[in-house]
């Protein structure tokens, strides 16, 4: 049965987004239709931040690399906080209007979510000199935005050897991953980080924390919103992402890890998985 957990909680999250009312196609639609392009720029800005914010957490949840060909396989998330700030904008015209995540009976309506969650499959595999690989993959529907492609990949590098400290390990990591929803948006994140972890004397438990860097863009083809369209191109929405601190634990016995952490960052997030370690 526990081989199964990972896909589980997969469906579960997945439940855990589903939103029966109006999708975003519909409310981009009403933008391109009655508002202007920096609109829409301001209506989406904290979604590009929350995607760039959900894809470069729980990267990680130890300071050392594994060697070939040992792996960690399952799925990890991260939890994304949306500020009360960032659920409202200011419109010139209309005032204090909802943005995606926000709700209101003034200008285009959003989704009311104080928060944004993505799963991934998630695998790292050891290499050789020190190197590991790691993978990620999600394509899941959640009604309320459309068919979603996750794919990332990266290397992580371990630099315990260079810095010989008793009990702590020492990596470098940075992966990039590509996002599409339908046919509507494409985005692309960054993210680099430098971890450690220490191990917890008698217990099978490492803290672990870093210091990373997110950087992230979103494309808006309002070519294919569709309705009464203005036709304004591509638009690129740069997320508001930058420096992020991460604390957390993880937990090994036998051939399963869970792990969870907090992230600091423009936008705080929470970030957890479960892994099978082979």
């Amino acid at each position: 049965m526990n081989k199964f957990l990972p896909a589980v909680l997969i469906v579960l999250f997945v439940l855990i987004q589903i939103s029966p009312s109006q999708t975003v196609e519909n409310y981009l639609k009403d933008i391109t239709e009655n508002n202007s392009r920096e609109y829409m720029k301001s209506y989406l800005q904290p979604f590009s931040t929350a995607l760039g914010t959900s894809l470069g957490g729980s990267l990680y949840h130890r300071g050392y690399t594994k060697g070939f060909p040992r792996l960690d396989l399952g799925v990890s998330m991260a939890y994304v906080m949306i500020p009360d700030e960032d659920r409202t904008f200011r419109d010139p015209v209309l005032g204090s209007v909802p943005t995606i995540f926000g709700s209101g009976s003034t200008g285009v309506n959003g989704f009311d979510k104080g928060g944004f969650l993505l799963p991934v499959l998630h695998v790292n595999v050891g290499l050789i000199s020190s190197l590991e690989a790691t993978g990620r993959f999600t394509k899941i529907n959640i009604d309320y935005l459309g068919d979603l492609l996750i794919y990332g990949a990266g290397l992580k590098y371990g630099l315990s050897d260079f810095l010989p400290l008793p009990l702590l390990d020492f990596s470098v990591q940075a992966l990039y991953h590509k996002f599409t929803l339908g046919d509507l948006m494409d985005a692309g994140t960054f993210s680099m980080n430098v971890q450690a972890s220490i191990d917890v004397p008698v217990l099978p438990l490492d803290i672990y924390g870093g210091i990373g860097f997110d950087n992230s863009s979103l494309i808006v083809k309002t070519a294919e919103i569709g309705g009464n369209n203005q036709d304004w191109g591509n638009l690129n929405i740069d997320g508001e992402n930058g420096v992020r601190f991460t604390l957390g634990a993880s937990y090994t016995i036998l051939f399963f890890n869970i792990h969870a952490d907090y992230n600091i960052g423009t936008y705080n997030s929470l970030g957890a998985g479960l892994m099978i370690v082979f």
